[in-house]
């Protein structure tokens, strides 16, 4: 994922009619984080997403006892510990429905790995990568979505008690 160094974003601070637009940098780093793959400094309670790579990734995790398990728990963290988890899966739908030599019936992953988040009642965001262009679009999409997350986080909090 290429996430930009710019970004042009709504700023809704304004009435519906004068409302325009802001540019935002961005600086992204790198480390292990404990839950979650992506998270906006400072927001990590609020939005978190876990990165899946590939159906076969996702095979490990659905179609084997301990991978399950695995996985039931890596959504409970999340879940504990954001107010918005997401689950990312890199492919396109009609790749991830593609046998391979890895994983010769993709419809048993694909159909677990969905139950699976929805009895957890986790969002999938569903993201192609297989082109710089299109790993480039993933990260804006992801940075968005951080961001709004946080912003819409800091709407709440700015609505409780006071009227206003």
């Amino acid at each position: 994922m290429v996430f930009p160094e710019t970004m042009a974003c709504l700023d809704d601070t304004a009435p519906i009619s004068r409302r325009k637009d802001v540019t935002v940098r961005l600086h992204s780093v790198n480390h292990k984080m404990d839950t979650g793959d992506y998270a906006l400094q400072g927001y990590e309670n609020v939005v978190l997403i876990e990165r899946k790579g590939s159906l076969r990734e996702i095979t490990g995790y659905c179609l084997t006892k301990d991978g399950r398990r695995r996985f039931i728990n890596q959504l409970d963290r999340l879940k504990a510990e954001a107010s918005k988890p997401y689950v990312l899966l890199e492919g396109t739908a009609h790749d991830l429905k593609k046998p391979t030599v890895y994983v010769p019936k993709p419809h048993l992953a694909l159909d677990a790995f969905q139950r699976i988040l929805m009895e957890k009642e986790v969002p999938l965001l569903l993201l192609p990568s297989t082109t710089l262009a299109a790993r480039r679009g993933m990260g804006e999409w992801v940075a968005r979505l951080l961001i709004n997350g946080a912003l819409t986080h800091g709407m709440e909090s700015n609505d409780s008690g006071d009227g206003g």
